[in-house]
């Protein structure tokens, strides 16, 4: 690439998306833990390839995308100037509506400019970081019907669902996923999507065979949940609270639905999961694991499904702006410790004694 970038110069400006769709965005994720150095080793020998090539395409799109800004930010503004100068008669009207349109054309330029490398980057990368630090592999184009969710009987309708990140395969002799998934609700057509609205979760998905002739549903809910999540399976589904006779769970949790799985040595694996709450009571914050709001647990017949919150929806896995490069010292570390975390989850869901749920 050679002459003048106006996407580089662009770039100087602002950073580029950092995929944040729900969550505080300026509030940062703590320091990634250092890797083994056999790991990283063998980390930045699987990349080296994979960032050469994705190095190289993303240079090709880059020149793409300034042919682009140059010509259609260059139409856009000689068409405007001519409208207000020319017609309007208004040579300071002309400059502002020139502007209007060279920022409208680069809005609109950027936003598809950044899917498509930011998918083929994430993919490409968390197969390889993967495929090292972990037995699951992540799916390439993960889905969630809304219609699903609506199944677990937890909150109110599910507008959209926006996976960030799944990983499947099997583990401990059953099938096994964890995602960071957001939710938005409502039904509204006029309402607007926001970054900062909405609820986020690392959610872990494990088969349960034992359970596949059960018909009913048993939801578990933190009772120091919001008002309106900790309710929702009773306002929006009907469920009715029954009591487990454990007086100090039924403290921490209100049971919905059948509560027969909960036995008593399920009820007290309940303290693993706690352990990797990350959010804040108020849900505004990222704190040290333990510390953050209790998760939430459905046991659907044949599938066990626990549902942590998160503070935020930050883009983990997520790559630099296309623009700039793919560095393997930067990259490994984050996406090697986001790895670890979604595996710790999924550990701390298997450390739940299944074996005497009926």
């Amino acid at each position: 690439m050679s002459g003048f970038s106006p996407l580089r110069l662009l770039g100087r400006i602002s950073p580029g998306s950092k995929g944040v769709l729900f969550g505080p965005s300026a509030m940062p994720r703590p320091a990634p833990p250092a890797l083994p150095s056999a790991d990283h080793t063998a980390i930045v020998a699987r990349l080296a390839p994979v960032l050469q090539g994705l190095n190289r395409d993303r240079t090709v799109h880059v020149d793409q995308i300034d042919r682009a800004l140059k010509l259609y930010g260059g139409g856009a503004a000689v068409v405007a100037l001519v409208v207000g100068w020319g017609i309007g008669g208004s040579f300071p009207g002309g400059l502002a509506l020139m502007a209007l349109a060279v920022v409208s054309v680069v809005i609109l330029v950027m936003a598809k400019a950044e899917d498509g490398p930011r998918a083929e980057t994430r993919r490409q990368i968390v197969a390889a970081v993967a495929g090292q630090m972990s037995d699951l592999i992540p799916d390439a184009a993960p889905d969630i019907p809304r219609e699903w969710f609506a199944g677990l009987r937890l909150v109110q309708q599910v507008r959209k669902v926006i996976v960030d990140l799944r990983l499947t395969g099997e583990r401990a002799g059953r099938v096994v996923g964890v995602t960071r998934v957001g939710l938005m609700f409502g039904e509204d057509r006029r309402y607007a999507e926001k970054h900062d609205k909405g609820l986020s979760f690392v959610m872990v998905q494990v088969s349960l065979p034992e359970t596949a002739a059960r018909t009913g549903v048993t939801v578990v809910m933190p009772t120091d949940a919001s008002w309106n999540v900790r309710h929702g399976p009773k306002l929006s589904h009907g469920l009715k609270t029954v009591q487990t006779g454990d007086k100090t769970f039924d403290a921490l949790y209100t049971v919905y639905g059948d509560p027969a799985p909960l036995t008593p040595a399920l009820r007290a694996g309940f303290a693993g999961l706690e352990r990797h709450a990350r959010s804040a009571k108020h849900g505004l914050a990222e704190v040290a694991p333990g510390n953050g709001l209790r998760p939430w647990v459905v046991i659907l017949p044949g599938q066990l499904v626990v549902l942590t919150p998160l503070a935020m929806f930050d883009g983990a896995f997520e790559p630099p702006a296309f623009w700039l490069p793919l560095d393997p010292d930067t990259l490994i570390p984050a996406f090697a410790a986001d790895l670890a975390v979604l595996d710790g989850y999924l550990t701390a869901a298997l450390s739940l004694p299944f074996g005497d749920i009926a």
